[in-house]
């Protein structure tokens, strides 16, 4: 008999951590599927366009004093591009995943199941993605050219770090329950972004301790695992006067690089499931209290009915 993680009920802070990694734990295998099938093709594509740019990068860019030039090439800007594209369906399928899981009280769906639903919520989760990046990049050059015109290492130290800092920390948060609430109740929204504000309405603080704890358990797999393909694969040193050598190393060091990132990105499963069981508990916290008003409310429009008999 399967075990089951009741998704929509009340927790404390322990008890998200805790059913994030029972939910992983009774799912693993399934959502192995799910990556492989949705987000490993894209994962792929950036990695060998990654591989041939970074090797064309580190070839035209042997003795250049303006290396910098060399980064920007087609093959780089298209693997970036699929980098967004694979966290974009990776966060669509997994909550495809955890929604038909909540709703069939424990059933895991199929892949063709998912797929059905699958490519609608995915470029939604592709539009918010570059509207989030656009809304970070104008933030970022806004502090960027404050510094500049400033010119002054104590504004950057008194403002700027602490207002960068507090802004990163509260987007994190947004942008990882905006996901969440694009898959599971887009349509209850007029705007997902307006949706995800009400969501984490009082929450905030919360929230960002909460997936603190998420990314520091992340990092601690996601380190591990790198450690072990750094020494597993480890790169000969590369000879700089031979054109050839240094392409086939900027190559090399690109493939284990990507290998890593296969591996690695594997535990971002803590994070999309951890946020999907906040998403869950924190509508099921909002729903009692919604309930435990309108209780409060019936209570009292039933005293003063009592009251105005009394007074007839």
């Amino acid at each position: 008999m399967n075990e089951v993680v009741q998704l929509r009920k009340l927790r404390d802070f322990g008890e998200r951590i805790g059913d994030t990694m029972q939910f992983i734990k009774f799912n693993w295998l399934k959502l192995l599927g799910v990556y492989a099938v949705f987000v490993i093709p894209f994962l792929l594509v950036g990695i060998i366009l990654g591989a041939y740019g970074f090797a064309d990068f580190m070839t035209n860019s042997a003795g250049s004093l303006d290396a910098m030039k060399g980064l920007v090439s087609v093959k780089l800007i298209i693997a970036l591009l699929m980098f967004i594209l694979s966290g974009a369906s990776y966060t669509a399928a997994v909550y495809l995943y955890m929604d038909h899981y909540d709703k069939t009280n424990g059933i895991a769906p199929t892949i063709s199941e998912l797929g059905k639903k699958f490519t609608r919520k995915f470029l939604s989760n592709v539009g918010y993605t570059i509207l989030a990046v656009t809304l970070i990049v104008l933030v970022g050059s806004f502090l960027a050219l404050g510094f500049y015109f400033l010119k002054s290492a104590v504004f950057m130290l008194i403002l700027m770090v602490p207002v960068g800092l507090i802004f990163g920390l509260f987007a994190m948060v947004y942008l990882s329950m905006m996901y969440p609430v694009n898959v599971f109740e887009g349509e209850k929204y007029k705007s997902v972004i307006g949706g995800t504000f009400h969501l984490l309405k009082g929450r905030w603080w919360f929230s960002v301790g909460y997936l603190l704890v998420l990314t520091i358990i992340f990092y601690f797999f996601s380190t591990v695992i790198s450690g072990i393909v750094s020494l597993l694969f480890g790169l000969s040193a590369i000879n700089m006067l031979d054109a050839s050598g240094i392409s086939r190393a900027g190559k090399s060091y690109a493939y284990v690089f990507g290998l890593t990132t296969l591996l690695q990105q594997v535990f971002y499963l803590v994070l999309f499931v951890g946020s999907g069981i906040h998403y869950y508990s924190i509508t099921e916290e909002k729903a009692g209290a919604g309930l435990e008003q309108k209780i409060d409310q019936l209570g009292s429009e039933s005293k003063q009915e009592n009251r105005n008999e009394e007074t007839w």
